[in-house]
């Protein structure tokens, strides 16, 4: 089992870390979304787009804090993409304390991959994002850099604390 761990934490690790981006609501950040995980692994960006906003018509995906986690399963990929992103400004996204969203953490996972990795890997971003001196670290990030120290940071002391 905690080898299990292990692997799905490693997905956590964002492929791509895009910082001050100007979005003016919750449809165009998951365009953008879909925009650069289709221009980065050669998919479909409008694809993804629609996988992630027939996710968000089920239930928004804000959890509240400014933090949401788009998700959704596409075809074309073998293993979990996550992508970064926190926006300039913070944006609308019916997160359940009702406060705006300013960091995304999108994660795609494969059409025919394990259900159980899915949810597991949903359940450590949630774990990794209740740290609120992880998130401080993201919200200060001044570049790509550091924000990709911070995930590996918060990543290892959140599987230490598991072992």
């Amino acid at each position: 089992m905690a080898n299990d761990t292990m692997r799905i934490a490693t997905w956590l690790q964002p492929q791509e870390i895009l910082l001050g981006v100007d979005v003016r609501d919750r449809t165009h950040a998951l365009e953008v979304v879909g925009a650069e995980i289709g221009r980065e692994h050669g998919l479909e960006p409008g694809a993804i787009f629609r996988a992630l906003w027939r996710r968000e018509q089920a239930a928004s995906t804000g959890l509240g804090e400014g933090f949401a986690i788009p998700h959704a399963r596409i075809v074309g990929i073998a293993r979990p993409l996550t992508l970064f992103m926190r926006t300039k400004v913070a944006i609308a996204f019916d997160a359940p304390d009702r406060k705006p969203v300013s960091q995304l953490l999108a994660i795609m996972v494969p059409v025919d991959g394990a259900k159980d990795d899915h949810l597991q890997l949903l359940a450590l971003v949630a774990q990794l994002f209740s740290d609120r001196a992880f998130r401080k670290q993201l919200d200060s990030a001044p570049d790509a850099a550091a924000a990709a120290d911070a995930f590996r940071a918060g990543i290892a002391r959140m599987t230490a604390a598991s072992t």
